[in-house]
């Protein structure tokens, strides 16, 4: 009498697929461990989100100077902090956030570091330094602030597959600038008319006065000699591009930093005591005009829409697209 055996072959499969689970636990340390690589996820059933790290420099230049490993995503909140009102809409934010990772992964890539120092890199603010600014109104701000960053995480500006400088300001006064404009070089975006940095709040429009003695001074010319000064050329925006006196020329920028005027973007009247002079906006003018993404937001515009207006020709792209995580440094808290 012959038996049927028509349940050995599934039998057999079983115990192979059995045997088969049994090494990938082991592999995995374990069945959560498996279904947590396989499906992505971190242990508490979250997809993992890829982590970039940078060496971020507090009081560059100076003799205390000290460095810190730390999240770009956390340092992102810090840089957004203390470049832009937290009480802006909460799409400005957004923008501004994109922007500023953009910049300090750029200038991560370039040099290695980035810094607090805005006049070179990024001004930063950790959250005891967030505490102290924002006083009751912390939570609020920090809440907002951590949305930004989060419902941003890890997009960048690119350009053909790169991230570019993302240059931003406070106010344009009507009219950005390109990089090349300013300071020569690459322009990775073009100027861009900007109609909204009134709806902010804020004024575009400042004014200082120097006595001729003092003026003369700093610019190491004669007081009769100022009866020379003059602007010998200026950019498409309309921001001063030259200044000469006698001898003596300057950048607009340079110039612009050696009197302190908020911007570029400057004229002059003599008077028997002195100059006047008048500036419209504040910053460098390139990129990101801070007050117009607040009256972009107040308008209704979202962050993809504030970045197409100041950033026109770049994507904007995720780094996971471009970049392998980054290891957790050694030192890192």
């Amino acid at each position: 009498m012959r038996y049927k055996t028509v349940w050995l072959r599934p039998l057999l499969s079983a115990l192979a697929a059995l045997l088969l689970l049994m090494l990938l636990f082991q592999h995995f340390g374990g069945l959560t461990d498996f279904f947590n690589n396989f499906f992505d996820k971190d242990p508490d059933g979250e997809a993992e989100t890829p982590v970039y790290w940078l060496q971020l420099v507090h009081n560059s230049g100076g003799e205390d100077a000290t460095s810190e490993n730390i999240e770009l995503e956390e340092a992102v909140i810090g840089f957004v902090a203390a470049e832009m009102p937290a009480a802006y809409d909460e799409q400005a934010l957004a923008a501004q956030a994109v922007a500023a990772r953009s910049y300090a992964w750029q200038k991560y890539q370039a040099e290695g570091e980035v810094c607090d120092n805005s006049a070179h890199c990024l001004a930063y603010l950790d959250e005891a330094a967030r505490r102290e600014r924002f006083g009751s109104a912390f939570n609020e701000y920090e809440t907002k602030l951590r949305a930004a960053a989060e419902n941003t995480a890890g997009l960048i500006l690119v350009q053909d597959g790169q991230p570019v400088p993302a240059y931003f300001h406070a106010c344009c006064g009507g009219q950005t600038e390109s990089a090349a404009a300013c300071w020569g070089g690459t322009s990775y975006y073009p100027a861009a008319a900007c109609y909204w940095d009134n709806l902010a709040g804020g004024s575009a429009i400042n004014s200082s006065f120097w006595p001729k003695e003092q003026l003369a001074e700093r610019l190491q010319v004669t007081p009769a000699q100022l009866a020379l000064l003059y602007i010998a050329g200026t950019t498409p925006s309309g921001r001063v591009k030259e200044v000469r006196c006698a001898s003596q020329s300057w950048s607009g920028n340079d110039f612009r930093q050696l009197l302190g005027l908020s911007s570029n973007r400057f004229s002059w009247l003599e008077s028997k005591e002195g100059f006047w002079f008048t500036t419209l906006g504040s910053g460098h003018g390139v990129g990101l005009c801070q007050q117009g993404a607040g009256g972009l937001a107040a308008q209704g515009y979202d962050w993809p829409q504030i970045l197409a207006v100041y950033y026109a020709g770049c994507d904007v792209c995720n780094l996971n697209e471009l970049y392998e995580p980054t290891p957790r440094p050694d030192n890192a808290e």
